[in-house]
């Protein structure tokens, strides 16, 4: 499984060294504001177990068809059933490349920072096993300069200890400054 991720890990850093030095030689130059996009998704869930998920992500448009990005996720959660709650923060880097109009394919890197509430005798905070997500999804437009996207993201280490779901899907929104 290292392997698989090592490649990936190769294959879009040299991808993204490809990309920028694609474009010096375009004559368009946008402002640095007009590249930049904020961004990202809201979960809510309600019942025996409580989760609200807050992410708010930036994105840098490198090339107009390759995004890079980062986060900050909030998750709340309470389990009504074991009578636990807690909190995970979640910083995040990725990569987003549109291949076709509004179809894009998407890598990121996830590492989460919690308290195992679940454990009586561990009342550390901790940080987990690092996440490697791939995947894809689509964009529909909402204006000129805004977007929301729903993506379907597979964990490629779902061996390791991870959170949430495997594959997931995401919904968002996108906007420029």
């Amino acid at each position: 499984m290292k392997f698989i991720r090592n490649t990936i890990l190769i294959v879009i850093i040299s991808f993204s060294s490809i990309i920028v030095n694609a474009q010096s030689s375009n004559d368009y130059s946008p402002s640095f504001m007009d590249k930049l996009q904020w961004g990202g998704n809201v979960g809510l869930s309600f019942g025996s177990y409580t989760y609200i998920e807050v992410a708010p992500v930036l994105f840098y448009e490198v090339m107009p068809d390759f995004v890079l990005g980062a986060g900050l996720d909030f998750t709340y959660y309470n389990d009504n059933i074991y009578h636990v709650e807690g909190s995970i923060w979640s910083p995040r880097v990725f990569a987003r490349y549109f291949i076709v109009n509004d179809i894009f394919v998407h890598a990121e890197y996830v590492q989460s920072y919690y308290k195992d509430n679940y454990n009586p005798y561990n009342q550390d905070w901790i940080w987990s096993e690092p996440g490697y997500y791939a995947g894809g999804g689509y964009r529909q437009w909402m204006g000129v300069n805004s977007y929301m996207f729903m993506m379907l993201l597979f964990n490629l280490q779902s061996d390791q200890l991870s959170f949430g779901t495997n594959p997931r899907i995401q919904i968002g929104f996108a906007a420029g400054f």
